[in-house]
């Protein structure tokens, strides 16, 4: 009876050791999951925090491209209003102003 006694407190033992083993186990991998879900909290504020930023600055853009397409629209009108009129004949006119006054002056010389 002594034996088996012995046996049976041994494998209590034993039970009691593996329980024990995978108890801490258990707790070892709960702190790190709580870690790693830390760090993801982390990394996710960050993330959000981010992407608020990006999306601030995109929105600043949006306005800048919306005036600057107002701007050149105006500046379109202008052009096909100066291509229209007689802005051409100015031009060359002062083309040819200009070279008369420098064959004028290589003639003198």
């Amino acid at each position: 009876k002594v034996d088996s006694m012995n046996e049976t407190y041994e494998s209590e033992t034993d039970v009691t050791e593996v329980l024990k083993q995978h108890k801490e186990r258990q707790a070892k991998l709960a702190d790190q999951m709580l870690a790693m879900t830390q760090n993801l909290k982390q990394v996710s504020v960050a993330a959000r925090n981010i992407i608020t930023q990006d999306n601030k600055n995109l929105e600043l853009i949006d306005d800048t491209v919306d005036k600057n397409t107002v701007k050149l629209g105006k500046e379109t009108a202008k052009l096909e209003k100066f291509n229209q009129s007689g802005g051409k004949c100015w031009v060359w006119s002062l083309i040819f102003v200009v070279m008369i006054i420098f064959y004028c002056y290589g003639y003198f010389l």
